[in-house]
C-alpha cells in the first residue's frame, strides 16, 4: 500500500513537472547489470530451495524423535514434519509451506517449523504463526501417534 501511494505522488510529480527526490529511486530505468546480478542470484537461490523436494529427510523413523524434538521424515516423495510433544504424542503434518510449496525445516531453537524460502513460521503442531503463508499446515494422521 505503501508503495501504491508514493507511485501516485511521483506519477502525479512527473505530470506537473514538480521536482520529487523519489522519481530517480523509482524509475524504472534504475536497474542496471549489477541489480540485475542480485536479482539472478535471488531467484537461484529461491530454486535451490527447491531441490529440498529431492534431498534426504531430517530422521529416517519417528521412533527417532525424542520428546520436545521435530524434523522432516520423507515418504516417498511426501515430506512430513513430525514434533513428539513432552506428553510422547506425536504431531505429523505436511511439511510443504501452503504459500508456494518449499519444504519447511525444523528450528530446534524456536521449537517451530520454518520455510526458508519466504519466512513462513508454524508452530510444532503446524498452527501459521506468520506470513506470508495464511494457513495452517495439512494435518497428517499415522498409525503411529502415540508412540
Amino acid at each position: 500500500m505503501t508503495h501504491g501511494t508514493l507511485g501516485g505522488m511521483i506519477i502525479k510529480d512527473i505530470i506537473t513537472g514538480k521536482e520529487n527526490p523519489w522519481i530517480e529511486l523509482y524509475s524504472p530505468s534504475r536497474i542496471t547489470m549489477k541489480t540485475t546480478g542480485d536479482y539472478l542470484h535471488e531467484v537461484g537461490n529461491m530454486v535451490a530451495q527447491y531441490a529440498d523436494w529431492f534431498t534426504s529427510e531430517d530422521i529416517k523413523e519417528a521412533d527417532q524423535l525424542r520428546p520436545g524434538e521435530g524434523a522432516v521424515v520423507s515418504s516417498g516423495m511426501k515430506k512430513i514434519a513430525m514434533y513428539r510433544n513432552e506428553e510422547n504424542y506425536l504431531h505429523t503434518c505436511s511439511a510443504v509451506c501452503p504459500h508456494l510449496g518449499g519444504i519447511l525445516q525444523w528450528n530446534a531453537d524456536e521449537k517451530s517449523f520454518d520455510c526458508p524460502m519466504h519466512g513462513s513460521r508454524f508452530t510444532a503442531e503446524g498452527k501459521v504463526i506468520n506470513g506470508p503463508a495464511t494457513s495452517d499446515l495439512k494435518q497428517i494422521m499415522t498409525n503411529q501417534q502415540t508412540i
